[in-house]
């Protein structure tokens, strides 16, 4: 054989390969706590509907729905152990995968969601780089929403919270917040909240108003603050290992996808939650009307808790890089 029809058959059986490996098929495997039927369920079907039509089948989607693979922890776990490849995350996770993302759910960080979107849009580059340093690649970020105070007793005030029974949310940085309050709080799984609310064990929670629902929390409350104390974030996540395991030809279609319906799910949250709102309001739930007082005490406790997580939750970086963007978006 001659040396040009040699390489002529080196460069087809090159092409040929190039072909077969690109269309590989490569099997994503993701877990969440989402339950099936919810909004943030719904956007990751139709992320995995849409990948696997325009990839033709090279990328397939398996989805682990309403924690039939266990907790966060859990889930964390089979990633590093190869069994899955991701998951869609709202809590524990979040703090593993990307803990600077904490900053951005800092209690009182946040007035309004004009405030978020921006601050998210200018923070994604380093929060993107900080869950890749933590071996994962974002597919896109989704909201959970602002929480609100929640109680049997009215609370417009600091002083309100503090003759009540607070439930003790396993966060630490709300754990911090009710500590420099002077708030007593008491531990409790969410499992539990509602059976603590009913025999009077507890008397107010947190949480978004969607959440809230869902819980059934707004058959034993009476009163809520419109006060919006602490804004949370999820999202998308696949292994550093598995993402390098995409053939390189879809990466931008799997992650541009992603990105979309997780970008498509916040008007669909932020819907949710003034529907819950004002279905709690039908309920007998009575509004507490936030007043500039009580928000500069919370602001106030805020900042000194502060003190205590900057560091060791989230780094300075992370925080000082928010505080430049709302002093930007602020224009002050």
């Amino acid at each position: 054989m001659n040396r040009n029809k040699f390489l002529g058959m080196a460069s087809l059986v090159a092409a040929l390969f190039s072909v077969h490996a690109a269309s590989a098929q490569v099997t994503l495997k993701l877990a969440t706590l989402a339950p099936e039927g919810s909004i943030w369920m719904q956007a990751i079907h139709d992320a995995k509907t849409e990948i696997e039509a325009v990839t033709a089948g090279a990328v397939k989607l398996k989805i682990y729905p309403g924690g039939i693979m266990g907790s966060e922890k859990d889930v964390l776990f089979k990633i590093k152990t190869g069994q899955l490849q991701g998951g869609g995350f709202m809590g524990y996770a979040i703090g593993k995968i990307c803990p600077d993302s904490s900053a951005m759910m800092f209690p009182m960080a946040f007035r309004n969601y004009d405030e978020v979107d921006q601050a998210l849009e200018k923070m994604r580059p380093f929060l993107d780089g900080n869950a890749r340093a933590n071996g994962y690649e974002t597919m896109g970020w989704t909201e959970v929403g602002f929480s609100y105070a929640y109680g049997m007793k009215p609370l417009s005030s600091l002083d309100d919270l503090r003759a009540t029974k607070v439930w003790g949310l396993d966060s630490p940085m709300l754990i911090e917040l009710l500590a420099a309050a002077g708030i007593s709080s008491i531990p409790a799984n969410v499992t539990d909240v509602l059976t603590a609310l009913q025999t009077g064990s507890l008397e107010s929670v947190f949480g978004p108003p969607t959440a809230a629902i869902a819980v059934q929390w707004h058959t034993k409350v009476r009163y809520y603050n419109t006060m919006r104390l602490t804004y949370a974030m999820g999202g998308v996540f696949l292994s550093s290992a598995s993402w390098n395991a995409v053939p390189e030809p879809h990466r931008a279609i799997v992650k541009s996808t992603f990105d979309k319906h997780c970008r498509l799910l916040s008007p669909k949250v932020r819907k949710s939650d003034i529907e819950a709102l004002e279905f709690m309001r039908t309920q007998g739930v009575q509004a507490m009307e936030e007043t500039p007082e009580a928000r500069a005490a919370f602001e106030q406790v805020a900042s000194q808790a502060l003190e205590k997580v900057v560091g060791s939750v989230f780094s300075a970086e992370s925080w000082n890089l928010l505080q430049q963007c709302l002093k930007e978006i602020r224009g002050s």
